[in-house]
């Protein structure tokens, strides 16, 4: 059995930045930081037996509160965007940070992406939970929240668990935010466009200008949307959620990736009803990341497990309001082989 170990990674507000490095099979190893419960960097062999980063991430901590993009981030209280923060429940209305105008993004300014996380390891199951509390009132959120993520590594395949409690109704839609990308280093441009996508979806949300779902929701079918039958992503702009035919952790795959050049695959199981699909399109990160790369257009794509966004404010799509007896639970895995 592989030992989890400990690494200091930086300092953020006086806290230590702790960095805790999972191992499992095939040279896996993918290191989580106790800032926003991220992962800051996944390796594995590929098929000409080097290593290879399978995230966009730093390897100097300082650039994370200053250029991230959420790169591998644990999002809360809510992932995606809220309709100008705007949302009512039991008839009274609340509004949350505008921190991507003129909506609400991610959480806000406050969200559990960019703070320092509780943690604890268990050698014996090869997992690290992270905690995290929320007080009535941040952000602009009603009630008290205690939330938690357990990441464990079983041979090549993570296993993601999140959970969250409440004192009182609450909007909770959280989601894991990785940025993937396949290619090996040498490869360029290092870019995702060569990549096969595959969704386990036949429909979308229709969005507006500003990426809001208009509460329309519409088929892929016939459509460049249509990620049904695998296909190379190539220069498509994709920032979209599509909605899944099933959401049943390890019977339906949900969401499969594949590299040509290297044959590097990975796999996606999750019980949430949507994916937002993110290939970074404008990216354009100003300091090095990972093995020293520029990221650029087209860098990474995220897969987003996660409900519906802005459903706070359309009753047909998924709920997202949890309250003390109807806690929060999302189960995503991800395998790549």
């Amino acid at each position: 059995m592989n030992k989890i170990i400990n690494n200091t990674f930086g300092r953020f507000k006086d806290s230590d930045v702790i960095l805790t490095s999972l191992f499992g099979g095939n040279n896996t190893c993918i290191s989580i930081m106790n800032w926003g419960a991220s992962i800051q960097n996944w390796t594995i062999n590929n098929s000409e037996n080097r290593s290879n980063s399978v995230v966009l991430g730093f390897e100097n901590f300082d650039y994370y509160p200053k250029y991230s993009p959420y790169f591998g981030s644990i999002i809360g209280r809510t992932i995606n965007r809220i309709n100008r923060g705007r949302f009512s429940l039991s008839e009274k209305k609340y509004q949350l940070d505008i921190n991507r105008p003129p909506n609400h993004l991610h959480g806000g300014e406050t969200g559990f992406g960019k703070l320092i996380w509780d943690f604890e390891i268990n050698q014996q199951d090869n997992s690290v939970s992270y905690f995290i509390q929320s007080k009535d009132g941040e952000g602009g959120y009603p009630g008290n929240v205690e939330a938690n993520v357990k990441y464990q590594l079983d041979d090549q395949k993570l296993k993601i668990e999140i959970r969250a409690t409440t004192d009182c109704e609450t909007p909770i839609n959280m989601g894991q935010h990785n940025y993937f990308n396949l290619s090996s280093v040498k490869e360029r441009p290092y870019n995702i466009c060569n990549h096969y996508l595959y969704l386990n979806s036949s429909k979308f949300t229709e969005t507006n200008q500003h990426l809001i779902p208009t509460g329309t929701i519409l088929p892929t079918l016939g459509t460049e949307m249509d990620f049904s039958i695998s296909k190379e992503i190539g220069e498509i702009e994709l920032d979209d959620n599509f909605i899944l035919n099933k959401a049943v952790v390890n019977s339906e795959l949900s969401a499969k990736l594949y590299n040509p050049d290297n044959k590097l695959t990975l796999k996606l199981w999750t019980d949430q009803p949507g994916i937002q699909v993110y290939n970074s399109p404008k990216l354009d990160i100003k300091v090095p990341g990972l093995n020293n790369i520029t990221y650029k257009n087209f860098a990474g794509i995220c897969l987003e497990a996660q409900k519906f966004p802005d459903s706070v404010n359309h009753n047909h799509f998924p709920p997202i309001i949890v309250s003390p007896n109807n806690p929060y639970f999302h189960k995503t895995e991800i395998e790549i082989l």
